[in-house]
């Protein structure tokens, strides 16, 4: 294969998510996290993203940063994209 094959041009490559998320990005994973655990009980949405639940409860009072990982998980158990969970947008 020739290198061409493997460039991208600059709209076709999309921004990769950090392993660390911004205060920004986190701010959206909480507010989208906040309400569906209030409805379903912290320990119901605990078990479906994978993390404790004191982990979890941690996360919604800002005392812990979000990774990718965890802000995965949520976006998994709310049945969105990751993507459009943590930038915030349309599906």
């Amino acid at each position: 294969m020739s290198d061409h094959e493997y460039d991208q041009g600059p709209d076709e490559t999309p921004d990769s998510l950090p392993a660390v998320l911004s205060a920004e990005q986190a701010d959206r994973v909480r507010k989208a996290l906040a309400p569906v655990v209030a409805a379903r009980t912290l320990w119901k949405m605990a078990d479906v993203i994978g993390y404790a639940p004191m982990y979890v409860q941690a996360f919604l009072r800002g005392q812990l940063a979000c990774t990718l990982h965890f802000a995965t998980g949520v976006a998994r158990a709310l049945d969105v994209d990751v993507d459009t969970l943590v930038r915030g947008g349309e599906p």
